[in-house]
């Protein structure tokens, strides 16, 4: 019987170590993948500034009209106004191709934390090795209810933060072993739960997204619109496909509507801006439970 004791305890062992080298595997796994999305990241903001820069600055032109401004020489006058239009539509085409493809990305998202979350219901006595060998950055940032390591806060600015890079990655890499460690001995019988309220904050981005990009291709049609009337004066001479896209309608009337139809949706947008947040707050059901508690 003392045999067979040891022969268990050997087994044991062997299944830690097992355990804990499939544990460092993927946590190492995680930290590299997680390291190269905010390369990409990185990258896609770096574009995105320069474009808000670009449509700040042309923003100005349009701010300038407001005041009648532009109706002087001043600035450029009227075709100053007409250039920085054609600027920040140029701008406002990237702006438009990231919001189809983020709020897509974010109705997509609530879709997989359903499954995943429908999934973790089994896993209550922690994750198999094949979960741990095929969990992905996204996932386990929904098991631990987000993750954030050093280097998507910013840190890495810092001279000093720098230098001690190595060590930092590598305690990183731990942790994260650890946390996969514990997770593959139990999950949580409320991450399911968590996981679901994630998917519904996702979903709500995601419609919240298609607003803006509804808002943005008024914007878009309105201000070019007006761009068209100051290219095509002359009524008589327009082609037919500039009429179709005024809608058939006189300049003067397609230019202060495009403007109109331009400036509405461009007011209307911080407030939704504004209010998302509150509104996300209010459909959240711990918000609704602190609610009735009170």
């Amino acid at each position: 019987s003392k045999e067979e004791e040891k022969k268990k305890k050997d087994g044991d062992k062997d299944d830690d170590k097992s355990s804990d080298a499939a544990s460092s595997s993927a946590a190492r796994r995680l930290v590299n993948q997680s390291l190269l999305d905010e390369s990409d990241q990185a990258s896609r903001s770096f574009f995105v500034g320069v474009n808000v820069l670009v449509l700040g600055l042309a923003f100005f032109w349009l701010f300038a009209n407001s005041f009648h401004v532009t109706d002087t020489d001043w600035i450029g006058g009227l075709w100053g106004l007409i250039y920085a239009l054609i600027v920040m539509e140029v701008a406002l085409v990237v702006f438009l191709y990231y919001m189809v493809k983020d709020a897509g990305s974010s109705v997509r998202k609530s879709k997989r934390m359903e499954e995943f979350a429908k999934k973790m219901e089994s896993k209550s006595k922690g994750l198999t090795p094949e979960d741990v060998g095929s969990i992905t950055v996204e996932e386990y940032g929904w098991l631990v209810d987000g993750w954030s390591p050093f280097w998507a806060d910013g840190a890495g600015d810092n001279a000093t933060i720098l230098s001690a890079e190595g060590k930092m990655l590598t305690k990183e890499e731990e942790a994260v072993a650890s946390r996969i460690d514990a997770l593959s001995k139990k999950v949580g019988s409320d991450v399911p739960d968590k996981i679901r309220e994630g998917a519904r904050t996702a979903l709500f981005e995601g419609y919240r997204e298609y607003v803006y990009l509804v808002l943005n291709l008024l914007a878009f049609y309105g201000y070019f619109a007006c761009i068209v009337t100051e290219y095509y004066p002359d009524e008589a001479t327009k082609p037919e496909y500039v009429h179709a896209i005024l809608g058939w309608m006189t300049n003067a009337d397609a230019g202060w509507l495009g403007n109109a139809v331009g400036d509405f949706a461009w007011s209307v947008e911080p407030i939704v801006i504004l209010s998302s947040p509150m509104l996300a707050g209010y459909m959240s059901p711990g918000e609704k439970k602190k609610e009735k508690s009170e």
